[in-house]
């Protein structure tokens, strides 16, 4: 792959990332931000080959933001569980069932406000860094 391309894939994520989530996160946390994690390797596979290249300080530090086990990463891979598909295997009430969906519903919303509220800060600077650097390899 060239690395015009992959800046140009780069900058493509950067927009997506823009529109889900980056536009969300300011002064005021808002709930409706969204990351998918399969954007996020991508994103990530495309700066180890642009580091690889050129070593360059601000792609390292976006990487380490990037890294399994930040906060970030952890935030993208929270997804909601659902009972559906599985009520065969369940042997409960439609009652039981639905206070059960309402508990599983309550810890995956508190779960994911911890981790969205814990993400901010990293979201914040992934957000600066990355709009840098497009602008940085863009205007190069």
């Amino acid at each position: 792959m060239k690395l015009n391309e992959v800046l140009h894939r780069i900058t493509t994520i950067y927009n997506e990332l823009e529109e889900e989530c980056f536009q969300y996160i300011g002064a005021v946390i808002n709930e409706n931000a969204e990351l998918d994690i399969s954007r996020l390797e991508e994103l990530s596979t495309l700066l180890n080959f642009v580091y690889e290249c050129s070593q360059d300080v601000l792609v390292g530090s976006i990487l380490t933001k990037l890294d399994y086990g930040q906060p970030i990463y952890q935030f993208a891979m929270l997804k909601p569980i659902s009972l559906e598909g599985n009520e065969d295997k369940l042997d409960i009430l439609y009652e039981e069932k639905v206070k059960v969906e309402r508990a599983i519903l309550d810890v995956y919303t508190a779960q994911r406000k911890k981790l969205l509220t814990e993400a901010a800060e990293d979201l914040k600077e992934l957000h600066y860094e990355l709009q840098t650097y497009v602008y940085l390899a863009t205007y190069k």
